[in-house]
């Protein structure tokens, strides 16, 4: 009998059993794979066998790390690309067709907003935004007018937390695809799949990766709906190199371990920063005064490294306080070892309009905080400091 292994055991090892060969998966560095003759080549072409045949099409490392991920959320399949934003294009395009329609949530990245309401409309696809407390209710109130309803939870950058069992039941009863992006809380702190959605994305660029030194982006789901979004992946082209799957790998083997790291300190910040009478509001679905706190606790494991404040000054007052500090580094992305600041609304917000911004809780002094693995004590110092320096 196979006993069930976990998280962080599927971290290091997946849910492989190997009693020979490298304990290290090979970088298997090509591009192309040499067959025996033409009905070999063709039968790999058609699926029959299994083999590789281009790495644009799948590779020997990358699907290495797409059985290790498919065993952590639970799921039967998994398709990595070179980009987060690979992940979702490759997804939507290749599940929605021109003349329907996706429910958003209103609180969800940048980058997918501007593909969501520049791309799209291109190609005869219609994006309507919920607020976050509203998706559930407007997919059962949608008469299945829906092709796939797509969210965040936690939010990028406002840490808002959509029920995922809720969504994931609505869109179920009126035949539309479920679509998260987990990003935020990985899969050590949540798994969406066993709460009932049909595909999860991630920028593995963030946790999974761990280290800031690679891009990619990962879709989980069952077998018939991953090969969709496989097939059209093929087509767009968001390959994703070997050696950057080899790095994927190696950042999973730690990422239960980063993620107790980043868990705690996020916590003990966001709990000393809410008594900081400079902030006016600290977003974190750990803290008690969350709106969405009961909820968090009942799909998450714990609260993940992110956090947001919007401070009581004005955008130069904001501007100066992440031009102050030294340890959070400033810099844009999420997810890696050491701590970065920004401010959304001047990078991965820019250029939203007004209106979306306020929609999504982002104010000119909001600064998101991506709380790394350094000592809890020496980042509060920072912070602190920079508070005093905006005064």
């Amino acid at each position: 009998m196979v006993k069930t292994r976990k998280p962080s055991t599927l971290c290091v090892q997946g849910a492989r059993s190997q009693t020979s060969g490298p304990v290290v998966v090979p970088i298997v560095q090509t591009s192309t794979f040499v067959f025996e003759d033409q009905q070999h080549m063709l039968d790999s072409v058609q699926g029959k066998t299994g083999d590789h045949v281009y790495t644009r099409w799948s590779n020997p490392t990358t699907k290495s790390v797409e059985e290790k991920i498919s065993s952590l959320e639970g799921t039967e399949d998994t398709h990595v690309v070179a980009s987060g934003m690979a992940a979702i294009t490759s997804a939507v395009l290749g599940l929605v067709k021109g003349g329907e329609r996706i429910l958003s949530s209103d609180s969800i990245y940048g980058g997918t907003l501007h593909f969501f309401n520049e791309i799209l409309p291109q190609n005869g696809i219609q994006v309507d935004y919920a607020d976050t407390n509203e998706v559930a209710d407007r997919l059962s109130d949608s008469r299945g007018k829906y092709r796939l309803c797509f969210f965040e939870t936690p939010t990028n950058p406002t840490l808002k937390i959509v029920d995922i069992k809720k969504v994931a039941d609505a869109a179920r009863a009126t035949g539309t695809i479920s679509m998260i992006d987990s990003t935020f809380g990985s899969p050590i702190n949540q798994r969406p799949h066993l709460l009932g959605v049909d595909l999860v994305m991630h920028s593995a660029t963030k946790y999974l990766g761990g280290h800031s030194d690679i891009i990619a982006g990962t879709i989980s789901g069952s077998k018939e709906t991953v090969a969709k979004v496989r097939s059209a992946a093929k087509l767009l082209g968001g390959t994703m190199d070997p050696f950057a799957s080899f790095l994927l790998d190696r950042g999973i083997k730690t990422l239960s371990v980063r993620m107790e790291r980043h868990n705690s300190n996020a916590e003990f910040l966001a709990e000393r920063l809410s008594r900081d009478n400079r902030i006016k509001r600290v977003h974190y679905p750990g803290l008690p005064s969350h709106p969405q706190y009961d909820v968090a606790r009942q799909q998450m494991d714990s609260f993940g490294g992110m956090l947001s404040v919007d401070l009581d000054t004005d955008l130069i007052g904001t501007r100066r306080f992440v031009d102050s500090l030294d340890i959070f580094l400033n810099a844009v992305s999420l997810g890696g070892v050491e701590s970065l600041a920004s401010i959304p609304a001047l990078t991965t917000h820019y250029g939203i309009p007004e209106g979306m911004l306020k929609e999504a809780g982002i104010c000119n002094s909001t600064v998101r905080l991506s709380v790394g693995i350094e000592d809890a004590a020496d980042l509060l110092d920072d912070l602190m400091t920079a508070l005093d320096v905006v005064g």
